[in-house]
């Protein structure tokens, strides 16, 4: 079963929200749906800064989860080749383009 999301969805906001899926499933990082759309819906990621926010979403203190926040920093960094994301000059690495929106 995949994980299926509005054709209209914004392309950075698509790909955060199918990295945490893949935090949840792979890691249990489920967090709660409020947090899920205010990560998904941000215009500018780093990704330590990703990482702190769904350790801290998911209830822990990123100071002192250490260890997460460097694996989910790394995943962020795989899945976007890179440390940073921003929503006006992202490209999708599976599509290969920028989409406007």
């Amino acid at each position: 079963m995949g994980y299926k999301q509005k054709p209209d969805t914004p392309p950075m906001e698509r790909e955060l929200n199918y990295l945490l899926a893949d935090l949840c499933i792979k890691w249990g990082f489920c967090i709660p749906s409020d947090s899920r759309r205010d990560i998904s819906k941000a215009e500018y990621y780093h990704a330590r800064d990703f990482a702190k926010d769904v350790v801290e979403a998911e209830g822990m203190n990123p100071e002192h989860e250490t260890r997460w926040v460097r694996k989910i920093s790394d995943k962020f960094k795989e899945r976007f080749g890179g440390i940073e994301i921003n929503s006006s000059t992202f490209i999708d690495r599976i599509r290969d383009f920028n989409e406007n929106w």
